[in-house]
């Protein structure tokens, strides 16, 4: 599992403009957000800090962004929304449901491929995935899965995906992906670099250049409804903070944000 550096009450407090003699409020209103299932452990963190610093809880509700929008078209409460790409927000955005002016990029994912982690070394070039010692490549299901969708492009960047057609085996989801390589069922596998450096039983082998493959993007845009956490301004102000830039590069993100 990865490290997650923690921060004292006090600076995140001081940074966040709110009393050093703050303590926590029982019934502080929670700042509730919808994420993006890939994004979700890393704004839960976040989130931590800030309720250490705020004493306001952050509730995460993680999915699909699909599925995320759906609920929120349906009228269920959410105070930000952080979705994989902007397609989802626009989708949102004739019914009035989020604020344009606050909604910004976030960050950026990456694309990593992963070894069981007893295997010597790492992959000197994307080519040497074509060796023949490497039997089977774990992708998300391409054109159903974003990330096996960002994998397939990456792939025939390199003009690898005809060469390597006959050796993926297509899975539901970067999970499943995680799980075949840590099994050994698969030789290889591309995953998000956040969900690689979750699991301890695999190995990053080589980082996929964000040329190869569309942008990986996570935007942030403030949802309208009635209710709001009264923290939601501060929160969104605190997910461009360098605390939580910090946690982000430790979680294998890149942040978009000056």
């Amino acid at each position: 599992m990865r490290r997650i550096r923690r921060f004292t009450p006090l600076l995140l407090a001081g940074a966040l403009g709110f009393p050093l003699w703050a303590s926590p409020a029982a019934d502080a209103k929670p700042v509730l957000v919808f994420a993006a299932t890939a994004a979700a452990d890393v704004v839960e963190e976040i989130g931590k800090a800030f309720s250490e610093a705020s004493g306001v809880p952050v509730r995460v509700s993680s999915g699909g962004s699909p599925g995320l929008a759906k609920r929120i078209l349906e009228g269920e409460p959410a105070d930000l929304f952080i979705p994989a790409g902007f397609t989802t927000l626009a989708k949102l955005q004739p019914a009035g449901l989020v604020d344009d002016q606050s909604t910004y990029l976030w960050i950026r994912g990456r694309l990593v491929v992963i070894a069981p982690s007893q295997v010597a070394g790492a992959l000197t070039s994307p080519q040497e995935m074509a060796d023949p010692r490497f039997r089977r490549l774990a992708l998300a299901t391409p054109g159903s899965v974003p990330l096996g969708t960002y994998a397939r492009q990456s792939l025939k960047y390199y003009r690898l995906w005809d060469a390597l057609r006959q050796r993926i085996v297509p899975l539901p989801d970067s999970q499943s992906v995680l799980a075949s390589v840590e099994s050994g069922a698969a030789d290889l596998g591309i995953v998000y670099a956040c969900d690689a450096r979750t699991n301890s039983r695999v190995k990053i082998v080589l980082e996929l250049p964000e040329e190869s493959h569309n942008p990986i993007q996570y935007f942030v845009a403030l949802v309208a409804h009635q209710g709001a956490s009264p923290a939601v301004h501060p929160f969104l102000n605190f997910l461009k903070s360098d605390a939580a830039r910090r946690l982000l590069i430790e979680a294998g993100f890149i942040p978009a944000f000056p």
